[in-house]
């Protein structure tokens, strides 16, 4: 237990470096979405092209070497914006699994058979989590998310004639003040909470555990059980292609490996949390739902009818060599920046969770009544 509770924080530690300057980035780029799109001509130009919204989300969110907690800034940026919630949550779940670095190694690592399964799976289940999750869940839009809608004092989305709008500097310095000062604090109360319910559960749960259900006897239960565990815990989707390729060559089936391969890098915690408060908790329920069901239903398809016989093809050689060319293409992040990053995000994470402490004092809430 005492253990345990010491690897908590280096666990929430080692999240923020991988991701915090990955989700500063999301909101710089969110706040310049939220002050120069047009939000009335993004809704109306997506109800006229429904499919051609949809297959952008997937296409940019494929091409984006960014996790599932950096999206989240980028994904209430474009809700905000105006898209609709099929548009956002096929972006969302479509960013983490598929880029092309994962591709590659990927392929170098687990072979071209399951590279296929994985890039076609990673294509066509976000499409159905967005559609979903629009027709069945949530249909109003949550407090948090109107807060943070423009208003008729910005002149963003209201069609402002270019003359009457502000020099393009004092823009860009709105759009940065937004994302960091507005966005930031409110998505870093509900990431912060999640980055340390995904460091307990990766503290706390055992390091053989998965290596065991992931070679595990019952296959349906190495399924479920694989797909429950990637959903909560945080993972990249180019970090943890190597772990797969190894639990794959120790015997593992390729099916658990998709389940894994998708869960573990579109689901988790940090990311839940924050989406939720934005887009209603029905609607987080039917993409997890979603996404859960049908990563099991594609590991099972996996394992019994396109790979049965599957053999693990790790080559040293020739991994190495596709390997090589994975990591030109995944862009790396300096240490100073990963650092700036990871302390800008655990500035943001204390504001957030401070502004909502103070909400909740006697005196704060007769003020606001």
């Amino acid at each position: 237990m005492i253990d345990a509770l010491g690897r908590i924080g280096p666990a929430a530690s080692s999240i923020l470096l991988e991701a915090g300057f990955w989700i500063l980035a999301s909101l710089l780029v969110a706040g310049l979405f939220h002050e120069f799109i047009d939000t009335d001509r993004v809704q109306a130009l997506m109800r006229r092209r429904r499919g051609a919204a949809l297959a952008a989300a997937l296409g940019l969110g494929a091409l984006l070497p960014i996790c599932s907690c950096g999206v989240v800034p980028l994904a209430v940026g474009f809700y905000v914006g105006g898209m609709s919630v099929a548009v956002v949550m096929t972006f969302a779940a479509a960013t983490p699994i598929i880029n092309p670095a994962a591709v590659l190694l990927s392929y170098a690592l687990l072979g071209p058979q399951l590279t296929i399964a994985y890039l076609l799976f990673g294509l066509t289940v976000p499409l159905l989590c967005g559609v979903l999750a629009e027709r069945f869940g949530d249909p109003r839009f949550n407090a948090v998310a109107e807060g943070l809608r423009p208003c008729g004092c910005c002149g963003a989305g209201e069609g402002t004639a270019a003359a009457a709008l502000p020099p393009i500097g004092a823009r860009v310095v709105r759009a940065l003040r937004w994302g960091l000062l507005d966005l930031g604090p409110t998505l870093g109360l509900y990431l912060g909470v999640g980055v340390l319910l995904a460091a307990s559960v990766m503290a706390f749960v055992p390091s053989a555990w998965i290596t065991h259900y992931l070679g595990g006897t019952s296959p349906l239960l190495a399924l479920v059980l694989v797909a429950l565990f990637g959903a909560v815990i945080y993972v990249c989707a180019v970090g943890h292609i190597p772990l797969v390729a190894t639990l794959l060559s120790a015997g593992a089936s390729p099916g658990v490996a998709i389940v894994f391969l998708v869960t573990g890098a579109v689901t988790n915690l940090p990311e839940l949390l924050a989406l939720h408060k934005v887009i209603g908790r029905r609607t987080v329920v039917v993409y997890v739902t979603t996404m859960v069901l049908s990563s099991i239903a594609a590991g099972w398809l996996v394992d019994l009818w396109l790979l049965p016989g599957y053999r693990s093809p790790l080559e040293p050689l020739r991994s190495l060599q596709w390997g090589d060319i994975a990591q030109r293409v995944t862009p790396i992040v300096p240490a100073p920046l990963a650092l700036f990053g990871a302390l800008t995000m655990a500035v943001l994470i204390a504001w957030g969770m401070g502004r909502w402490l103070v909400q909740r004092l006697p005196g704060a809430q007769r003020a606001a009544a």
